[in-house]
């Protein structure tokens, strides 16, 4: 990914080339660091949109993370079990964003 990407040309990227399971990853992880929580209320009509992909495309994703422990997912309810395991899931797009927002940051006025 360009280390130039805005926030939304970056999830543009991430939606285009990353597979479901990666982009569901890096979308927990922005929602865990929006929310401060490892508790996070989201269905999977909602999460399916964020990321541009069928429900049932985040029920097979979200049940594979479970069966490896990495969440705990109830309907309408999704809880961050290993949050290092869901980090190495990531695609790591979310890094990327945040060195971006840092360089903004940093940038004299």
């Amino acid at each position: 990914m360009s280390r130039r990407c805005s926030r939304a040309q970056q999830s543009l990227l991430c939606n285009t080339l990353h597979p479901v399971e990666a982009r569901l990853a890096r979308w927990l992880l922005r929602a865990r660091d929006l929310s401060d929580s490892e508790t996070l209320p989201l269905a999977q009509e909602t999460l399916a949109q964020m990321i541009g992909v069928r429900r049932n495309a985040i029920s097979l994703v979200a049940h594979a993370l479970q069966r490896a422990g990495i969440i705990r997912y109830s309907r309408g309810q999704i809880e961050i079990v290993d949050l290092r395991a869901l980090e190495a899931t990531s695609c790591g797009c979310c890094a990327a964003v945040e060195a971006h927002d840092v360089r903004l940051l940093e940038r004299p006025r």
